[in-house]
């Protein structure tokens, strides 16, 4: 695993401020669920720097209500019993917002709870993931962090919360607010590198139901399964977000995660948040889409104002998707979906509008994997490709951690990022070029027709039509590759052994990875169990 140097959320913006089956035999889909959740949420203490942590909350709602929108707005524990904020919610909040929990540690909170605060001397606050996240306690120090968070929360609220968030959590202390206090909906943060103390790698794209010993991967088999959906914060860049670096208008590049964050310079970017806004509501999406908008109080308000108003006019203008609260999506979720169902971000405008070239993509995500189909100008690979198994505990499960910097990556098949690879399509040793792209949305499955050659992913299997190759190649010493062994590639990362099967095709190692080549003009990719059981 990489060596990655701590970073904050804080730091990054003031760095950044400076060939195929027929179509009539796929499924048709039932109209896809789409919808985008505004959420603020609150802290009362900020020991980095002075601020003024109301400022925010006032304009934010002025900002919501003249927009006439429906907000969540989640409240830190010691927001609940310090500073205006309660009082200010109850006397501003429309009928149709609601008010849930922010889910970080904090000195108070753990006095209330009876548990050890762990932070650092004259921190109230402290942001190291040992000391705000449940994965530095023990489970039933969580359970008791739980229970004093739903009293206090009770106490003002006269019931307990719906929704639920933190940049960190565990399938423990989701499924106690599950079980015991109803909580229908969680929020955790989207996927990141070193920031803020810890990596977050691999997760579902959008939305899913937990496995109940992972928080980060979806239920395979639905008796492993949290029965409350958790869904991504911040709205990332699909395209340049898995990139080390990528190109901004001014002909400069950038490493900043590019997200609809009202504080970064792609969330102030009419161009972006257009886009963005856009693949939600239009493009093919699979069973369902999903896009958190808002901002904590802790980055002022003169860092998001810009975004945020931008934001709120576009949403005033946007059709086709469900503004709501987090509750209420939650709500549907489970009404809608028995197990996590298929989705599906399908960029194909480039973000900031660069032409030479333009860059594109197409991910897919089942509750077996997920994968994404780059396209760099006329060239197509993937980048990404990781399975999920209900045999992966996710780290720290039970076992707390005191470490400053944590990991929590997800199995890969193909990680382009951390591996410093790809998977390529060749045609007699030379890679094939895309001529023309058309994509077709139907049900469970996903067609992405290249010209050349197409691809089509459902919720077990990508099958690649066209007679051509598929080269794995990457930075062997950075992979969990172990080697083929018949129709399976194998893999291992820490105790976990887990495979992908190629049921059509035959697979063989490389001296930079290994390969499939098609049967009669065709191979197919399957992640059924990626724990080996077919």
């Amino acid at each position: 695993m990489d060596q990655k140097p701590t970073v904050s959320r804080r730091s990054i913006l003031k760095a950044a401020a400076a060939t195929a089956i027929p179509l009539k035999l796929l499924p048709q889909k039932q109209k896809p669920l789409r919808c985008i959740n505004i959420v603020n949420f609150i802290r009362a203490v900020e020991p980095r720097e002075a601020m003024d942590l109301f400022e925010p909350v006032q304009k934010q709602m002025a900002t919501i209500k003249r927009h006439n929108l429906p907000a969540t707005w989640l409240l830190q524990y010691d927001a609940m019993v310090r500073g205006p904020f309660v009082d200010f919610l109850k006397a501003n909040m429309p009928k149709k917002h609601e008010v849930g929990l922010w889910f970080e540690m904090n000195e108070e909170h753990c006095n209330a709870a009876g548990v050890k605060w762990r932070g650092r001397q004259n921190y109230e606050w402290d942001w190291s993931p040992s000391v705000a996240f449940t994965l530095g306690y023990t489970p039933e120090e969580r359970y008791k962090l739980v229970d004093a968070a739903c009293k206090k929360y009770r106490e003002l609220w006269k019931s307990y919360p719906k929704s639920v968030a933190s940049w960190n959590l565990d399938s423990l202390t989701i499924n106690h607010f599950v079980e015991k206090y109803g909580v229908e909906a969680f929020a955790v943060c989207r996927d990141q590198i070193a920031t803020d103390g810890f990596t977050i790698w691999g997760a579902p794209i959008a939305g899913y139901f937990p496995s109940k010993t992972n928080c980060w991967s979806p239920a395979v088999e639905k008796q492993n399964q949290i029965n409350a959906p958790v869904l991504r914060m911040l709205g990332q860049d699909p395209v340049y977000y898995y990139q080390r670096e990528y190109p901004l208008p001014d002909g400069k590049t950038s490493t900043a995660p590019d997200t609809m964050e009202p504080a970064w310079p792609s969330g102030q970017s009419p161009v972006f948040v257009e886009r963005f806004l856009k693949m939600i509501a239009e493009n093919p999406t699979g069973e369902f889409a999903y896009a958190q908008l808002g901002q904590e109080n802790s980055f002022g308000w003169s860092s998001m104002a810009k975004g945020y108003e931008l934001q709120m006019d576009a949403l005033t203008k946007l059709k086709g998707v469900d503004i709501e609260t987090m509750g209420q999506t939650g709500r549907k979720f489970t009404q809608r979906f028995r197990q996590t169902p298929v989705q599906a971000q399908v960029q194909l405008q480039d973000p900031f509008g660069h032409t030479s070239p333009a860059e594109r993509t197409v991910w897919y995500q089942s509750r077996s994997y997920r994968a994404n189909l780059h396209f760099d100008g006329d060239t197509a690979f993937f980048r990404d490709i990781t399975v999920y198994s209900d045999k992966n505990p996710q780290p720290f499960l039970t076992e707390p951690t005191t470490d400053t910097n944590v990991e929590q990556r997800e199995p890969a098949i193909l990680d382009g990022y951390h591996w410093q690879g790809s998977g390529r399509f060749k045609r007699n040793g030379q890679e094939v070029r895309v001529k023309g792209l058309h994509i077709k949305d139907r049900g469970k499955a996903l067609f992405v027709d290249c010209g050349s050659f197409s691809c089509l992913f459902d919720e077990r299997t990508i099958s690649v039509y066209g007679d051509v190759v598929l080269d794995f190649e990457w930075d062997k010493a950075r992979t969990t590759f172990v080697g083929v062994d018949r129709a399976d590639a194998k893999y291992k990362v820490g105790g976990f052994d887990y495979r992908a099967r190629v049921l059509v095709g035959e697979p063989k190692p490389t001296e930079t990875g290994w390969r499939i080549k098609p049967w009669t003009g065709e191979f197919v990719l399957s992640f059924a169990s990626a724990s080996g059981e077919y």
